[in-house]
């Protein structure tokens, strides 16, 4: 027993110390936006911090994985203005729709299943990927993640998917609020289910 504890210690704090990252406040949502009103009120509410800016990613990945439209739709919130682009495709927010590259990458949720559930606290593989509830986004800084009081910085976000914690670049938008520049490591893959 003390064997098997000392092995999930380990699993669960080594990918912390070999990225050298400081933990941020994690971020809590007691229920999923069904709409995306309510995806818009809670980003006014919750990107006011890069670590809420990148919660509200994870989120919209989340929605997502259960509604393509309405998961796009709140990418397109989370992300920065100059990140968009005009569309009258189907899907779009408002006659605006995410650029090219980051469409590419969006594309990866149905390929990789797991990467809807896989930034939540306690989801693993193990589990299926079920996370903990309330459900609970851990996000952290290095060194080289730059300093918040720019407009710029680089987060982690924790999973026990992968063997790091992926990043994602975050500016203050012309709003005031927090959003994605650049978010392309959350949508690598990830262990395979168990």
């Amino acid at each position: 027993m003390k064997q098997r504890l000392i092995y999930l210690l380990l699993i669960f704090t080594v990918p912390i110390f070999s990225q050298n990252l400081t933990p941020r406040t994690p971020t809590t949502f007691s229920s999923v936006p069904s709409t995306i009103e309510e995806f818009r009120a809670l980003h006014s509410q919750t990107a006011a911090t890069p670590e809420g800016a990148a919660a509200m990613v994870v989120l919209a990945m989340n929605i997502y994985g259960k509604d393509p439209i309405l998961g796009n739709q709140a990418l397109v919130v989370s992300v920065l203005t100059k990140n968009r682009s005009r569309s009258n495709k189907p899907g779009n927010l408002d006659g605006i729709d995410l650029g090219n590259s980051d469409k590419y990458l969006v594309g990866q949720l149905d390929k990789y299943k797991m990467l809807s559930n896989g930034y939540w606290k306690g989801a693993e593989p193990a589990n299926g990927y079920t996370p903990s509830l309330p459900l609970t986004v851990e996000t952290f800084t290095n060194p080289y993640s730059g300093d918040e009081s720019s407009g710029k910085i680089k987060l982690f976000v924790g999973t026990r998917g992968a063997s790091s914690f992926r990043p994602i670049t975050l500016e203050k938008d012309s709003d005031g609020l927090w959003r994605s520049k650049e978010f392309s490591s959350l949508f690598v893959g990830m262990q395979v289910a168990k």
